[in-house]
């Protein structure tokens, strides 16, 4: 088992059946309840421009654009980046899909809305996630809402650490994955082993998840303009506690 990993972790992790387990994993019905609550938050008209950053497979993108709203997604992954933009033609989407780093991609438009979801946020350290924090923020037009949904801040993970820390095996499809995490305390992060079994095949996999506290997080995103409206521990706009396994956070640019 590996127990420490670089930070650039993420540079080629999206790959393989490593990506082809997250296209299976989200029943439709998931992906559009989730897509109720976010246009519920960002309060946009159709034919308004989205961010989707970092965008995975683009299962949110896509049905942002199926209601009517342009998007762009952007993410590392030259898999789900293809994959998308395959579907973007089939299904005749508005959809801007980029291959880029999301760190060194220059944005220059303006946007009426922004997500980061699926643990997305806490894939670098603070120096770095100030510097994605920044980007978006100066992407956004003045009274634009920014939504982020992570299981991974410390608030979820802490209190339930016992639980993490106990191995555990999923099954989407023919997949089957194997889950070890480790946690770091000394620096705060998360290491997470992957085991994937498909057909007699394996492939192997770890990450590296920054956890940051709910304070942290409020006062990162203060630091470049954007005030915290709310937290919510599900689609259903219950306020988030301590130990919920996930939150969305609401901010708007000032």
């Amino acid at each position: 088992m590996i127990d420490e990993v670089g930070d650039n972790w993420y540079e080629c992790f999206f790959q393989g059946i490593n990506c082809e387990i997250w296209e299976n994993a989200f029943p439709t019905y998931v992906t559009e309840q989730e897509v109720d609550f976010l246009l519920s938050e960002l309060h946009l008209q159709q034919g308004q421009h989205i961010l989707d950053m970092p965008c995975g497979f683009g299962r949110h993108a896509m049905e942002f654009s199926r209601r009517g709203f342009h998007v762009t997604g952007i993410d590392i992954s030259e898999t789900f980046i293809n994959g998308l933009a395959e579907k973007i033609v089939l299904g005749k989407l508005n959809i801007n899909a980029v291959h880029a780093d999301i760190l060194a991609i220059q944005l220059n438009e303006k946007f009426s809305g922004a997500v980061c979801l699926g643990n997305s946020f806490g894939y670098f350290n603070m120096d770095k996630m100030k510097l994605f924090v920044e980007k978006v923020s100066s992407s956004l037009e003045t009274g634009s809402n920014f939504i982020i949904n992570s299981g991974m801040i410390a608030e979820s993970i802490l209190p339930n650490l016992l639980n993490y820390s106990k191995n555990k095996t999923y099954k989407v499809g023919n997949i089957t994955m194997d889950v070890t995490n480790v946690y770091h305390v000394e620096d705060s992060y998360m290491i997470s082993n992957l085991l994937y079994s498909k057909e007699g095949k394996t492939e192997e996999y770890s990450l590296k998840h920054y956890v940051f506290t709910l304070g942290e997080i409020k006062r990162l995103l203060k630091l470049y303009g954007l005030s915290t409206l709310a937290t919510y521990s599900s689609t259903t706009k219950e306020e988030y506690k301590l130990g919920d396994q996930q939150v969305y956070i609401i901010a708007k640019k000032e």
